[in-house]
């Protein structure tokens, strides 16, 4: 787990506009999860107002740029990082078991990569790579997937779980993405569940979806859904409690929407461990 952070933790994913609001109501949250990429700029009002929250709850970075199965990040991006990292007094850092950057520049998007034993190997170097760069605990996220590559070799659970053997990296279980995903490609997600490295979770999220025509889609835009909150409670069975966030990226609510969500994982969290 990370370092400083209880099993029945629940935090949530930070965004701009609540930060204010954050500070002036001194909510008791144990920790926050923050986009790291909204900051790269190192400057700013907001980045100014990060750095009081950070001086008032443990920072968790969760970035979108790292392309941790592909090239990795430009060696500018992950310095960029570090001095963040040092800047907020960060406990911990995670990105997804995905692509986002390609010889011709970045994409603005998580794309799928095939689980053979060339992307294995690429992440497992560049998960190598960060970690003796920034001197940080790093998580690895599953994310929602919308189809399956013919020459798979691996399923996602037996990558994250070779890279954690590896690289000692630990997992981002995103419980709504592994929901999204088994519904997206007709399997059950705890069937799906089973070989991932439970006993490697760091930390889980949760989010909301969409239903669009046949597809789920990993919106994070709405509540968590009533499938994927009975889906926690079935992980929980299998691994017990662990820190928790909650994330909303769309159509973002106010303050207190966020919180009864986190307060909710918490209590059934502890439900959990009583």
């Amino acid at each position: 787990m990370i370092p400083g952070l209880a099993p029945t933790d629940a935090g949530i994913s930070l965004r701009e506009g609540h930060m204010a609001q954050l500070l002036q109501r001194r909510e008791p949250l144990p920790f926050v999860e923050i986009l790291a990429d909204n900051f790269m700029a190192l400057r700013g009002p907001h980045y100014h107002l990060l750095r009081q929250v950070a001086e008032r709850y443990p920072v968790i970075l969760h970035c979108v740029g790292l392309s941790l199965a592909s090239s990795g990040p430009d060696e500018g991006y992950l310095q960029r990082l570090k001095v963040m990292a040092e800047e907020l007094g960060a406990i911990g850092l995670s990105d997804h078991l995905a692509v986002c950057r390609l010889p011709d520049g970045h994409i603005h998007d998580l794309l799928p990569v095939s689980y053979s034993s060339d992307t294995l190997e690429r992440l497992c170097q560049q998960v190598d790579r960060v970690q003796q760069t920034l001197g940080l605990p790093m998580a690895v996220e599953n994310i929602s997937r919308y189809l399956a590559y013919r020459d798979d070799c691996l399923d996602e659970g037996e990558m994250l779980s070779e890279m954690h053997r590896r690289t000692g990296a630990g997992v981002l279980l995103d419980v709504n993405n592994l929901y999204v995903t088994a519904r997206n490609l007709d399997q059950d997600p705890l069937v799906l569940l089973e070989s991932f490295p439970l006993e490697a979770v760091d930390y889980c999220h949760l989010a909301g979806y969409e239903q669009r025509n046949r597809l789920l889609v990993d919106t994070h835009g709405s509540r968590v859904s009533p499938q994927v909150w009975q889906l926690l409670e079935q992980v929980l069975v299998r691994m017990g409690p662990r820190p928790l966030v909650i994330e909303w990226d769309n159509a973002i609510p106010q303050l207190p929407v966020l919180l009864e969500e986190a307060a909710r994982a918490a209590t059934m969290m502890q439900g959990r461990v009583a």
